[in-house]
């Protein structure tokens, strides 16, 4: 078969500047509006979330923060605060993810007029999205994300309407599945829907099945738990993926589990996509939430675990993330900045680029170790 279902074959042989590995995926958030592009600031003015914790909430700001100076993250861009609308922006993101050598980006989606609940629809970025990626020879996969009323009646309708309008977009990263090429979609929090639900979607028999129509996909779920794998596994998805940066946050995203979930998905034709990181601090969002940073060691954390996830012989492997700054586990470039009181966090003594390089260090090394199989 021609095209894309061997994308990552061409790739053998040797791996150099020019090529991006179409088995590596990162994670991207195109939810920031910035106040000189968009006239109003989403996201970078995110408020802190409050504590949960009974007895406790009142130990916590919730204000919100104030660009420039102040946003809502612990290092800072090197774009300053931007707006994910900006050509320019999206442009210099596809030229960076390309020099990570990341050959897909996993964009977070919610279905047209709707968002997160701090930002803007993101649906009408896609275009853009799509055509910069391809401009740069990179894929597109959507990160289907728990929008109000997500039920696998309304999720059947969102793979239609994304069929329909970016179906046929040479950027949609595509993968093939029982001798056809489809679609693939990260799932993020599918455990929110009972797993007996999600067969009637994704296994071959279920009444609302997509099995074999022109709505058929390759779908993850997310993994949190051990018990997950099996659910996930009854439900009709084709794998799993950790997604979170903070080793041992769950059970998924703990690396002495990754062995074992890749052997599992072997043995039951899943795919085990394990999901690494630089580091995690979300402290300007989460104040209460110490317990999950961990820290970047000039990279050591990130060589960890990549050198786990390459070892555990996974299909693919997924970064979290190029973009997601709230949490601090971005590879885009970071620089020193000091304002208003506060002192950011930054790569030094390292440059704004060390995290997109060393990532294409370690996609070389998963790309050599796939030449070794």
């Amino acid at each position: 078969m021609s095209g894309q279902a061997l994308i990552s074959n061409q790739l053998y042989g040797s791996f150099n500047s020019e090529l991006v590995n179409y088995d590596v995926h990162i994670f991207y958030y195109p939810w920031y509006l910035s106040e000189g592009y968009d006239g109003r600031w989403k996201h970078w003015n995110h408020n802190r979330l409050p504590y949960w914790k009974k007895g406790e909430i009142d130990k916590y700001s919730t204000s919100s923060h104030t660009p420039v100076d102040d946003i809502a993250a612990d290092f800072y861009p090197e774009l300053g605060p931007y707006s994910s609308n900006d050509p320019s922006v999206i442009k210099q993101h596809m030229k960076w993810i390309k020099q990570s050598g990341a050959g897909v980006a996993v964009v977070t989606w919610y279905p047209p007029t709707m968002s997160d609940d701090f930002g803007d629809p993101i649906d009408p970025i896609f275009p853009k999205l799509l055509d910069a990626a391809n401009e740069e020879d990179l894929k597109i996969a959507f990160h289907i994300e728990p929008y109000k009323g997500r039920k696998v009646v309304t999720l059947r309708e969102n793979l239609k309407y994304i069929v329909d309008k970016y179906g046929d977009h040479p950027a949609l990263f595509k993968t093939e599945r029982h001798g056809k090429l489809v679609p693939v979609y990260y799932i993020y929090d599918s455990y929110l829907i009972p797993f007996k639900e999600w067969s009637r979607l994704l296994s071959k028999n279920g009444e609302l099945s997509i099995r074999g129509t022109e709505l058929d996909g390759f779908f993850l779920g997310l993994l949190i738990e051990l018990k997950h794998r099996f659910e996930i596994k009854k439900a009709g998805f084709d794998g799993y993926y950790t997604y979170f940066a903070a080793e041992g946050f769950t059970y998924g995203s703990s690396w002495k589990s990754w062995r074992d979930l890749s052997s599992f998905a072997r043995q039951n034709s899943l795919a085990f996509v394990p999901s690494v990181g630089p580091g995690y601090i979300d402290s300007q969002v989460r104040p209460w939430n110490g317990v999950n940073t961990r820290g970047r060691k000039n990279g050591k954390y990130y060589k960890a675990a990549w050198k786990t996830a390459i070892n555990s012989l996974p299909k693919w492997i997924s970064v979290t993330s190029f973009n997601e700054w709230h949490e601090g586990s971005q590879i885009e470039p970071a620089v020193e900045k000091a304002a208003r009181g506060r002192t950011y966090m930054s790569y030094s003594p390292k440059n704004s680029t060390f995290y997109l390089d060393l990532t294409r260090e370690f996609v070389s090394d998963f790309y050599e170790s796939k030449t070794k199989l």
